[in-house]
Formats: structure tokens, C-alpha cells, sequence
């Protein structure tokens, strides 16, 4: 809903100097890997996924069914009182990480349709209630497809809120007690300053406690690529939140800021964030939502719900990462340039946030020699001419213009229309950077055509980040994880049908963030920002250790660590998180660092010979430490 609700209402020296490079890879890879394409998907935690997974003999995994919440046939478990949904109160009066826990629930409250299209008028079906959940009688996780068709491309499903201030409440940070995920849900909703959120009509049912069943066939390709190849049951959106600020620390290990010509500035006061309770409502929100609060001053224990966040951090021994006097952006807004790379307007009702000088992975890349590419669906034309959407919103368009009308006036109409509800324009990070933008490197910046193109011609840069089109997507309301299986198979079948470009490749699959999803894994608190719940991972390769599921600590800086490690490259920043070391794991817990904070480089997920292994653990002594 994110995305397509905002096409509605919607710092580091510039290198001038920098030249486009050549797309064939740099032969200097610490490992046999040349190539890595990194596929980006949306919006299911880890137990949504794979919460059902049965591990291969050997593996051991932490989900719903290993640890007896549910059984393999998607029924409560022996110990499913574990993930019981309660009640809560706000006993505070203002915000609070940690509120008092009541009753359970009785039922969940009634899934709604929140975010769902319908796929014939294109229009919102609004925060009803979802008729095929009718027959729903639990209190915690439920199988979903015990109510629709995981096959069916269009059973999108309601929309989980997932913001920051509401994960961080949901989990307490740190995801010890899991009975608070529905009542904060439905409670705040996505905020009122979004469009037809109130108190009174939140838009939360209890679709956030649903998950898919591996184990009675749904998620077939993903279940079947994690028996091959590798996955990780330890890897976390790097911030709680949304996808904006997500798929921002995927290009950058760090958080947007606001800024006035590169000073840091006050944003307008109402897109300021203030979590504490509406009066007279049990934990509505101040100030937040789409379409108001999302930046927050967290350098100052005074601003609304900062303290409280400080707080467990202080307890931890972490450090918040947060600037004097700086706001960061913590929720979605929309990124500073049009796709032709002219700046967006900016004011207190433009919910666009700021040109970024925050250093990305593509300057990193380009400024040794490493060819990349950022790949997102809708970018190209022919993204868009070639989906069958464009031909379904031209039929109407031609339908609603006068008589005569030229067809390329139709055809320009239709694409207008149809570009914005494919193109993840939050998903296209680097499109927020000034250095990027104004400069050559923005032709880095492509869409899919340009990538299936590159994968044939093997002219495929040596690392390349993929975003599906929204509704390849799987983020709910408009698109399926069925979807994104797809997508995800298509790409891996044409990277094998080129055999010397497979053969040197990691193809690593993952989402932005959990959705706001139930999940049951342990996070790590690392800074203000995060980390956030558990989300898939698999990496795909000849050199991915067969059917291996990693306990190791990842989040979305791991990306980073993976790609600087094998080419030999320095952290972005003094701030982002590729500066933390790889974890020490527990003997008797290996999900969590005992030096924290800590997240890893994704190499114990692959498998190198001697004289390989020898080079990158070689190159890994004079980095991050």
C-alpha cells in the first residue's frame, strides 16, 4: 500500500570526476564470486515465509514449527500459548516500548482488506473486513491458506502497518515477549496522519499473525532453492520500519536526514514525529503517518518516544548513532528526484524528503573500478509497455477520451497512469543521492529490460541490485510472495542459461523488511534505527553450501560487508553499519553476537576451496574491526 498510496500524495564530496565503468567485472575478487545480484523483494518476516520449514537432515532452524508454536500441518503446536496475541494498555500516558500486558485475546480481531486493489476497477476495496477470513478462530499465528489459494497471483491479502515507533513497540526491541504485535496494530493503524486512518478506524485486523505452510505446499520454488542452496534463519531488516528506510541502508549502511543544501535543518513541524497517545485513545499516535510524522530528532531524550528508545539502549551498552540536531527519516517518503532526474518540490505537504549526500554502495563501486548497476522494475519503457497492466489501464483510457483522440495521446496517457504503480520509487535509493544523480553515474540506473539484456549479452556488472515491479513485488495488498517466487525463478533460470556467467555468480534473495509481520526470532539492538524482525534470505550459487540454513547474525549491512570483502573495499562511512565486526557467536546461542553489536559477511553461507579461503580470511584482517 506504501507505494502506490504515494504516487497519490506522494554528506561526502561530489565526484565530479568519476567516469561511467565498463560493465565486465574487476578481476580481483577475493573469492571465485564475479558476479552478485542482489534480488529485493517485499514485505513477509521469516516466519511468514519459512515459519512451517522442515530443515534437511543435519540442519536444525528457529521458526514457529521447530520451536512448537505450530505443527507442520499449520495447527496450533505444543507451545503456540508461546506466540499468543494479548491485550495492552499504555499505562504511561505517553509512548512507551514496553507496555503492560492484559488478557489474551479471545480471537483475533477480523483480518480487513487494508491496502488490497481490486484488480478490476484499480481501486482501493478500503478498510472493510475481509470476507474469506469469516471462519478465522485463533489467537495467535494462522496458516493462510487455510482460507485462500496460495497459487492465486491475485489473493492479495490486507496490509500489515509497519512503521517504526509501532515495530519498536511490538517487539520492545529486542522481540523477548511476543504477545503485543496485533494490539499495537490496531491500535495505531499506519498513523493519522494518514489518509483515512482514524482512531476510530485504524485499519488493522489481525492479518500481521498469518504465515504461509512450506510444508503443505505453499512457497514451493523458495522451499525448494533454500534444499539447494543456503539460507539463513538470522538475517533482519536493518531498521525497524517501512521500505523506504530500508532499501535506503541497503545502498548506504546508514539513515536519510533532513537537510537544507547539505546542512543539517529542522524539517516542517508536521513531519515530525510524535508517538505519544492521542488523549482519550488507548495508543493512537500523535503525529505520524504517510503523509505527516516521520522524521525524528533522536540525538534529544526530550523529543517524543526517543527516551523510552534510549532508554533499552543504554541498558544494552549501544550507542544510539544519532547526530546532534539531526532529524532522520525513520518512515517512508518519496525520494528527492523524478526519474529524469529533476529535483522534487519540497514543503510541509510534499511528503518528499530532502537530496542525500549520505555515501552509497554505487560511489563506493565506481570509484574502484567495480561495474554496477541498480536495476528496478518500471524504469525502463519497456517495463512498462510490456506489462499486461499498461494494456489493461489503456483499454480504459481509450474508453474515456473523446472520439479521435491520436493513439499516441492514448498511449502516452496509459503509461503515465500505469509507470507509478509499477515503479517501487522508495525501492530506487540511489536516486536519492545528489552525487549520484547529478552526475554520470546515474546511468547506472535502469530497469529490468536493461537487466535481461545485460544477462543475455553477458554485459551483467559485477554487482547488481534487482526491484521487482510492485506487483512482482509480494508486498501485500497488491502483490503475493506466489509473485515474487516467480519472479525470483525467472531471474535464476536465465542467469543459469548462461553458463559462464552462472558459474561465478551469487545470487542473493531477500526483502526489504517484514511487513509488519509476526515473527518469533530474537533482534538485536545495534543503534536508534534497529535492527529490525527476521526476513527471508537465500543465496544461490555453485558455491552456496547445499541445503545449509546459517545461524549467523545478518542484517542489510551484511550485503554490504559481502560485497566490500569480496573486492577488496573500505566501509562507506565512519557511521554505517559495514563497520561492525563479524559476530562471535553464543556457544549456547549462536543467534545472537556475544560482541555485539555485530552482523556478518554472508561468507559462512558459501563454500571456497583452501587457497580461496585463505585470501578473503587474509582480507578481512584490515577490515572491519
Amino acid at each position: 500500500m506504501k507505494k502506490l498510496m504515494q504516487c497519490s500524495i506522494a554528506v561526502a564530496a561530489a565526484f565530479s570526476s568519476l567516469v561511467v565503468q565498463a560493465a565486465a567485472p574487476v578481476d580481483r575478487t577475493t573469492t571465485p564470486i564475479k558476479h552478485v545480484i542482489v534480488v529485493i523483494g517485499e514485505n513477509v518476516t521469516f516466519d511468514t515465509l519459512f515459519g512451517a520449514y522442515a530443515p534437511p537432515a543435519g540442519q536444525s532452524i528457529l521458526n514457529l514449527r521447530s520451536q512448537g508454536i505450530i505443527n507442520g500441518d499449520g495447527a496450533p503446536g505444543p507451545n503456540y500459548a508461546k506466540a499468543v496475541q494479548r491485550l495492552g494498555s499504555n499505562r504511561l500516558g505517553r509512548y512507551t516500548v514496553d507496555p503492560l500486558r492484559l488478557e489474551p485475546y479471545a480471537n483475533l480481531p477480523q483480518p480487513l482488506l487494508t491496502g488490497v486493489y481490486n484488480p478490476q476497477t484499480l481501486q482501493l476495496f478500503g478498510n472493510i473486513p475481509d470476507a474469506r477470513f469469516a471462519g478465522l478462530h485463533a489467537n495467535g499465528p494462522f496458516q493462510i491458506t487455510k482460507f485462500i489459494n496460495y497459487n492465486d497471483a491475485t489473493a492479495a491479502t490486507g496490509d500489515p502497518v509497519h512503521r517504526f515507533f509501532q515495530m519498536w513497540q511490538q517487539t520492545s526491541g529486542t522481540n523477548r515477549r511476543l504477545e503485543l504485535f496485533t494490539w499495537v496494530a490496531t491500535t495505531v493503524g499506519q498513523g493519522g496522519d494518514t489518509p483515512g486512518v482514524t482512531p476510530g478506524n485504524p485499519g488493522q485486523g489481525g492479518e500481521l499473525m498469518g504465515f504461509f505452510n512450506m510444508a503443505t505446499g505453499d512457497a514451493p520454488i523458495f522451499k525448494s532453492l533454500a534444499e539447494q542452496y543456503a539460507i539463513s534463519d538470522n538475517y533482519h531488516q536493518s531498521i525497524m520500519g517501512g521500505t523506504g528506510a530500508n532499501f535506503f541502508s541497503i545502498a548506504t549502511g546508514d539513515v536519510a536526514v533532513y537537510n537544507e543544501n547539505g546542512q543539517l535543518a529542522p524539517p516542517p513541524a508536521n513531519q515530525i514525529e510524535n508517538p505519544d497517545p492521542l488523549p482519550r485513545t488507548p495508543n493512537f499516535y500523535i503525529r505520524d503517518g504517510y503523509a505527516g510524522g516521520s522524521y525524528v530528532n533522536c540525538s534529544d531524550p526530550a523529543q517524543p518516544g526517543v527516551g523510552e528508545i534510549l532508554d533499552v539502549l543504554e541498558k544494552h551498552e549501544r550507542r544510539s548513532n544519532c547526530a546532534p540536531g539531526a532529524y532522520y527519516l525513520v518512515n517512508n517518503y518519496d525520494t528527492p528526484f523524478t526519474l529524469n532526474g529533476s529535483p522534487k518540490t519540497l514543503g510541509p505537504d510534499k511528503f518528499v524528503y530532502p537530496p542525500q549526500q549520505v555515501p552509497t554502495i554505487g560511489e563506493a563501486l565506481s570509484a574502484n573500478q567495480v561495474g554496477w548497476k541498480w536495476y528496478t522494475g518500471g524504469r525502463d519503457a519497456a517495463d512498462v509497455t510490456g506489462d499486461a497492466l499498461y494494456a489493461l489501464i489503456r483499454s480504459i483510457v481509450e474508453l474515456q477520451v473523446p472520439n479521435g483522440t491520436p493513439s499516441a495521446v492514448i498511449d502516452a496517457i496509459a503509461f503515465s497512469q500505469t509507470q507509478p504503480l509499477l515503479y517501487n520509487s522508495i525501492g530506487d535509493p540511489h536516486n536519492a543521492s545528489s552525487t549520484v544523480v547529478g552526475g554520470p553515474l546515474k546511468s547506472n540506473l535502469k530497469g529490468l529490460a536493461t537487466m535481461y539484456q545485460d544477462i543475455a549479452g553477458n554485459t551483467l556488472p559485477a554487482v547488481s541490485f534487482v526491484v521487482p515491479k510492485n506487483l512482482d513485488s509480494g508486498h501485500p495488498g497488491y502483490s503475493t510472495p506466489h509473485s515474487y517466487e516467480l519472479f525470483v525463478s525467472d531471474l535464476v533460470q536465465r542467469v543459469q542459461a548462461n553458463p559462464s556467467l552462472w558459474k561465478d555468480t551469487a545470487i542473493l534473495v531477500t526483502t526489504d523488511e517484514g511487513g509488519g509481520y509476526f515473527d518469533s526470532g530474537s533482534i538485536q539492538n545495534i543503534d536508534f534505527f534497529g535492527d529490525g524482525p527476521r526476513i527471508p534470505f537465500i543465496a544461490i550459487s555453485p558455491y552456496a553450501k547445499h541445503g545449509h540454513i546459517d545461524h549467523t547474525y545478518y542484517d542489510h549491512a551484511s550485503i554490504l560487508k559481502f560485497i566490500e570483502r569480496n573486492w577488496k573495499l573500505r566501509p562507506l562511512s565512519k557511521r554505517s553499519r559495514d563497520n561492525l565486526p563479524n559476530p562471535v557467536a553464543h556457544k549456547r546461542n549462536p543467534y545472537q553476537p556475544r560482541n555485539a553489536p555485530a552482523v556478518g559477511d554472508l561468507m559462512n553461507l558459501f563454500e571456497f576451496d583452501a587457497k580461496n579461503e585463505h585470501a578473503h580470511d587474509a582480507s578481512e584482517s584490515g577490515q572491519h574491526k
